[in-house]
Formats: C-alpha cells, structure tokens, sequence
C-alpha cells in the first residue's frame, strides 16, 4: 500500500531540485529525512498508542511528519538566501 502524498513534499521536491538535484535524488532525501523514523522515536509512538489508542498514534506521526516537513522547508529557504 502506498502512501498519499503530502502537498508539502511536492514544495520540497522542487526546492531540492532547484539546488541541482534529480527528482530521485530530492525523493530518496525526503523519504530519509522526513519519514524515517529513528528506533527511540518508534518506541514513544508504540508507548503513546498504548496509553491513547491508534487514532493518537496517527495524529502523532503525522505531527512528527509535518513539524519535519516545516523544519526542512525552513533549512532550504534559509540556504537559498544565503547563496
């Protein structure tokens, strides 16, 4: 099953492209940058979905995902003034 994609991941696709990466390459960093979760920040998600349920694990990893999202989107257009 794949994953639907976020209207962000579109934004940071093109920034990357824009610094000279192919589109594969601006995918493979998101996915490792945005979606790949560290093993500590699994066992807090699995922890919470204990205590509150899997519809709070959900809203957790997609605040994980989007606060990502934000923080990359902000490294990029911060590296695009200074160049």
């Amino acid at each position: 099953m794949s994953q639907a994609k976020h209207p962000l991941d579109n934004k940071i696709i093109a920034l990357l492209q824009q610094r000279g990466m192919i589109k594969s390459e601006a995918k493979t960093r998101l996915k490792k940058q945005v979606y790949k979760l560290q093993a500590s920040e699994v066992n807090q998600i699995n922890n919470y979905s204990n205590h509150f349920g899997l519809n709070a694990k959900q809203k957790l990893i997609d605040e994980i995902l989007d606060i990502r999202r934000e923080a990359m989107i902000s490294s990029l257009t911060s590296e695009k003034g200074r160049i």
